[in-house]
């Protein structure tokens, strides 16, 4: 009967007592959790999550959100995450509505190795039908001539603010150190004239380096070396710039009947150009510039099929090279996707893998000759752009409008 009775009153005290919710009771348990690792130790995990995670992650506690919005730590969170290679689709998007032209980001070493980047605007779909992307830096891509975007944030601008500027062809995307800005190296056809040997009269110079800083109307001349490039049209620009050390090495070979290869280097906090002699290549053959491994190469082919031979740079102040290795492309793999038409092989790694397009698919073969994967693309053709992406969530103040 005691018993009984002392139940009777504990399960009375019980019930006076408030209840917790069980959703609240999970929600304090999880934050005391995360209060329980170091700060350090958050940032180090924070920092490794790709752009879109890291997003969400703001919304689970104040502390991550404070973390996450932290301009340091947007910076750490920069540095960590992996250099993606660009893919450039296009297809129908229906008999009167153009093309759709889409950026996917592709992952070598990842699970999931495509994935979307964003979808271009029907006007630079149906003006820039193969190279929308004409520059790239620290997660941001120039589009076109006139506009720069960040697809982790999902902001677009304008490159200037004087509506008048005329760009001919975008070089390059670099940051200026000492300043901090960004900055965009282009060319243009020049108004000054110059006088020729041959030709009895003055006729326009074609090559006009200019630097335009980002979000401004401030454009000016920079001088370079033309003794080169007289009586030519303008430079044929090859691939994209390599960015080393505060240095862009640019690629570009001459409108004429000879071919040959030229490298041209932009000191990025000087401003000023130099020559640099290219390994001794065939002048007819291929040949792209890439960043290895934080090296200067050089990727060159007689079809851009069979075969690749590297070359790394020794001495940037001598111009040595020297040979590295060869990639023998396994050809009868390739053909069994593409019998016939034209097949591009781009080199896209430091360890030497191979990215080759052909219509419907996109085929990974690494160094050694051997086909890793194939990735299937319907009836499109994907082109890989000369550009890579390395996302960041860093702010800059010359956006002006955002992607809906």
């Amino acid at each position: 009967m005691l018993l009984r009775s002392g139940r009777r009153i504990a399960a009375q005290e019980e019930a006076g007592r408030p209840t917790v919710p069980r959703r609240r009771r999970r929600k304090k348990a999880r934050s005391d959790l995360l209060a329980a690792f170091p700060e350090e130790i958050q940032q180090e995990i924070l920092a490794r999550l790709p752009p879109k995670s890291l997003l969400r992650c703001r919304a689970v506690c104040r502390s991550w959100r404070r973390l996450a919005s932290d301009p340091a730590f947007l910076l750490h969170h920069h540095r960590h995450q992996p250099r993606l290679q660009l893919i450039s689709t296009c297809r129908t998007a229906g008999a009167n509505d153009g093309y759709v032209r889409r950026l996917e980001a592709f992952h070598l070493r990842a699970a999931e190795a495509r994935r979307p980047v964003f979808g271009f605007p029907n006007h630079f779909a149906s003006r820039y039908s193969r190279f929308p992307v004409t520059a790239s830096c620290d997660g941001l891509l120039v589009v076109g001539r006139y506009s720069i975007c960040n697809p982790a944030t999902r902001q677009w601008g304008s490159l200037s603010t004087n509506p008048k500027l005329h760009i001919e062809r975008i070089v390059g995307l670099f940051r200026h150190q000492p300043s901090g800005e960004y900055r965009v190296l282009y060319w243009t056809h020049s108004s000054m004239p110059y006088a020729l040997p041959i030709l009895p009269t003055e006729v326009p110079c074609p090559n006009e380096y200019r630097v335009l800083t980002v979000g401004t109307s401030e454009s000016r001349l920079v001088d370079c070396p033309l003794a080169q490039m007289i009586g030519e049209l303008g430079p044929i620009i090859c691939g994209a710039p390599v960015l080393l050390n505060g240095t862009l090495h640019v690629h570009w070979t001459m409108r004429s009947t000879v071919r040959y290869h030229k490298i041209l280097v932009f000191d990025t906090v000087a401003e000023t150009f130099r020559h640099m002699v290219p390994p001794s290549v065939n002048p007819r053959h291929a040949m792209h510039l890439l960043d290895m491994c934080g090296r200067l190469a050089v990727a060159t082919s007689k079809d851009r099929v069979t075969g690749m031979s590297i070359f790394i740079l020794q001495d940037e102040q001598k111009d040595v090279w020297a040979f590295h290795y060869r990639i023998k492309m396994p050809v009868m793999d390739i053909r069994r996707f593409q019998e016939q038409g034209n097949l591009w092989a781009e080199v896209v790694s430091d360890e030497g893998d191979v990215l080759v397009c052909c219509y419907g698919y996109l085929l990974h073969c690494d160094k050694n000759g051997k086909l890793v994967a194939s990735f299937n693309y319907d009836d499109d053709l994907p082109v890989v752009l000369p550009h890579r992406l390395k996302e960041s969530l860093i702010q800059h103040t010359f956006f002006n409008k955002t992607e809906s």
